[in-house]
């Protein structure tokens, strides 16, 4: 595993094989869904996609962890929209140097810049509340799912 200091930056296009074994670690942790295989195929055209904002992590010049978020556009009632970030992920070998902070930093700066985002969500697996808590951050459970799931949000400052 890639050693030295954590660089995370907006993925690219080359960016996607790197990302494949990773997302294939990730999703031995998950349970089947079709919604996010058929994201996961289409990673190589979404990092260039304006209402998407994918980061990495490297280190040592190894692609070590990823977080991707999208902007949903505003509704019908309203001039704001809410993004939603999809995955976090930073590989096991690599936890506790601060990839995973700089990777939701890096995607809370994205939604806080981004001036229709007023609110950033996401769900997490009860594995990962205490580093949600760590960022000061508590999610609500969601009782209707097998596993134990938190809807988690953050909202952001307006600029109207």
């Amino acid at each position: 595993m890639g050693e030295g200091a954590i660089v995370v930056r907006r993925a690219t296009a080359a960016d996607a094989r790197a990302l494949l074994p990773l997302l294939a670690a990730h999703r031995g942790a998950d349970e089947p869904d079709e919604k996010v295989d058929r994201y996961r195929e289409r990673l190589e055209a979404l990092v260039e996609h304006p209402a998407h904002r994918i980061v990495v992590a490297e280190a040592g010049g190894e692609v070590v962890g990823y977080a991707a978020a999208q902007d949903y556009g505003p509704a019908p009632h309203r001039d704001w929209s809410i993004a939603r970030m999809h995955d976090l992920w930073v590989s096991p070998a690599a936890r506790g140097r601060g990839a995973g902070t700089a990777l939701f930093g890096a995607i809370r700066d994205w939604a806080e810049q981004h001036t229709r985002i007023r609110v950033l969500e996401w769900q997490s697996l009860d594995v990962a509340t205490d580093f949600y808590r760590r960022l000061g951050l508590a999610g609500e459970h969601l009782d209707d799912e097998p596993r134990e799931r938190y809807e988690l949000s953050v909202h952001l400052p307006s600029r109207t």
